[in-house]
């Protein structure tokens, strides 16, 4: 059941960041300095994702917090300015990747408590 519901929270992202990349060579042109920079960033992501699957949270968050400086770092050299197709189809890239993490954080939660939610009359 928690695999199904990653697949499915994975898919928006997944859509999204390839749609992004696939604008970076026949939209915007990007240098071959920033086609690095995204191979990077998504060498993380896919570590993250895997980690995020395998259940090891720990090692998902520092993943996820690893692409927040690295994609920061990216949107604030490279991405000023850009055209409003493109700005718009990162937020939806960034929003479906939120999305992925709230997701999976709840999933393995609930899994390693049975998928049961805390009692809120307990005092």
């Amino acid at each position: 059941m928690r695999i199904a519901l990653m697949i499915l929270a994975l898919l928006p992202y997944l859509y999204f960041g390839g749609k992004d990349q696939v604008f970076h060579f026949v939209g915007r042109k990007v240098s071959p300095v920033e086609h690095l920079l995204h191979l990077f960033i998504g060498c993380l992501m896919a570590a993250a994702i895997v980690c995020a699957f395998r259940a090891r949270v720990i090692a998902f968050v520092i993943g996820i917090a690893a692409f927040l400086v690295f994609g920061a770092l990216d949107e604030y050299v490279y991405h000023r300015g850009l055209p409003e197709h493109e700005s718009d189809l990162h937020a939806k890239g960034h929003l479906a990747l939120l999305i992925f993490v709230v997701v999976s954080l709840a999933t393995i939660w609930l899994d390693q408590n049975g998928w049961r939610l805390p009692s809120l009359n307990n005092g």
